[in-house]
């Protein structure tokens, strides 16, 4: 019995310190009357108002739309372009100064650039997750593809193997736990960038919800709005690490 409830102690141990900080929050907003910290049943009351379910249809999923998109598109020419730097050398040289001037860039930089290019559609949002997302894959898969053992590929030689066949049947496997670490570093990015476009000139999204609730001195929904980011970024985040395990479980015997 008393291991049974030390064990159940554990788990519980990690959700302390949020709860407590919850519990603060609602006694500290009641008792202070400070307009920019209201209570969190405050808060939990406008997101049971807005988010169940008028801006969920017309805010949540626009802006999950354009993330998904986004992040796909990043990955994809991020892992690609990685794979051709990292298994030949004169890719590499051809393509290394241009991308290493353009990943000293900030993404939130290019913002006035793509709204040029695009306009303040959905096409410049996915723009500007694209280019957050593009380089952290990049650099991985780069020094995944580059990490592949010497030995690997030349017993693949050995047998007759093409250059693209290497690629895909040794190099890419080598190369997929670090591809899968740069995947995972980039989807916080992606959510950034996707508030920050949001921010500029937008009409839905929730980005634009909270920059709504800044301008009208709402606070509950500013609060809201980063609840909502703080929960879809855990979300999103030990989404992506249950499939990782599942996987990528062989990895350490790479």
């Amino acid at each position: 019995m008393t291991a049974r409830f030390s064990s159940l102690g554990l788990r519980l141990l990690p959700l302390a310190l949020p709860i407590a900080l919850l519990v603060a929050w609602e006694y500290f907003g009641r008792t202070l009357g400070n307009v920019y910290l209201p209570p969190l049943s405050s808060v939990f009351q406008t997101l049971k108002d807005d988010w169940f379910f008028d801006h969920t249809l017309s805010d949540l999923l626009p802006s999950l739309q354009r993330f998904v998109v986004g992040y796909l598109l990043g990955s994809t020419i991020g892992i690609g372009l990685g794979i051709a730097i990292g298994s030949s050398r004169r890719v590499a040289q051809f393509l290394e100064p241009t991308l290493e001037f353009l990943r000293a860039l900030p993404a939130v930089a290019i913002i006035p650039v793509a709204v040029l290019i695009f306009g303040l559609g959905g096409g410049m949002r996915v723009a500007v997750i694209v280019f957050g997302v593009l380089f952290p894959v990049l650099v991985n898969t780069t020094v995944g593809a580059r990490s592949c053992r010497q030995e690997r590929i030349d017993v693949a030689r050995m047998y007759g193997l093409s250059r693209l066949q290497i690629i895909r049947r040794v190099v890419l496997p080598s190369a997929l736990p670090m591809i899968s670490a740069g995947l995972r570093v980039a989807l916080p990015i992606a959510l950034i960038m996707m508030v920050v476009s949001e921010l500029v000139g937008g009409q839905n999204g929730i980005g634009f919800y909270l920059l709504t609730g800044q301008s009208l001195f709402n606070i509950p929904a500013m609060f809201a709005a980063l609840f909502i980011l703080g929960v879809l970024g855990n979300v999103i985040n030990a989404g992506y690490a249950k499939l990782e395990r599942r996987w990528l479980f062989w990895a350490n015997n790479v």
